[in-house]
């Protein structure tokens, strides 16, 4: 580690690790990797659960004093309510949750790993690293914003204004790692 290293990465950070760059994602809902079948099955989801809803509340209220009493007939309608949540998130709910995330989301490439923290709702505070050698397969998806994959589609640096120049480093720290 070197002078100019940030507090709080002292115990994190080898030796003769030092941090290269530091960002974070753009901030808002994103379209750019929307599924279409995962979001049409949302929609089927909403559609069929409302239907299903609709028709247990026609039948269960049609049957007066003489048939289901009570607060019967208001429950079992309700039943259809879970699939409902279900098919909003799939159709655009992970949209809004995605984005949620990634505001609570720091990117650090130091010269050995790359560190992804995230500040989750229900998690807690998360740092996972991924280590940057001649394995690692890095991919620049080119944006608007640019991201920056570096073990699969999903694991990388999502949404970062200067994806050009931090792929071009990790391209070197893969090469300084032999």
């Amino acid at each position: 580690m070197t002078a100019q290293t940030p507090a709080g990465w002292d115990a994190i950070l080898d030796e003769d690790e030092t941090i290269l760059w530091q960002g974070r994602p753009i901030a808002g809902v994103s379209f750019q990797n929307i599924d279409v079948i995962s979001t049409l099955m949302g929609f089927f989801f909403m559609g069929f659960s409302m239907f299903w809803m609709g028709m247990a509340l026609n039948i269960t209220s049609g049957f007066g004093p003489s048939g289901f009493g009570g607060v019967i007939p208001y429950i079992f309608p309700l039943f259809g309510v879970p699939f409902f949540f279900i098919g909003f998130y799939n159709a655009i709910g992970h949209l809004f949750w995605d984005a949620y995330l990634r505001s609570k989301t720091h990117y650090t490439l130091s010269s050995k790993r790359a560190f992804i923290a995230t500040d989750h709702p229900t998690k807690g505070k998360l740092l996972v690293d991924h280590k940057i050698d001649q394995g690692a397969d890095l991919t620049l998806k080119i944006g608007p914003p640019d991201s920056v994959f570096f073990v699969n589609a999903r694991n990388g640096f999502k949404r970062i204004e200067d994806g050009r120049k931090v792929h071009k480093l990790m391209r070197q720290v893969q090469e300084n790692s032999q």
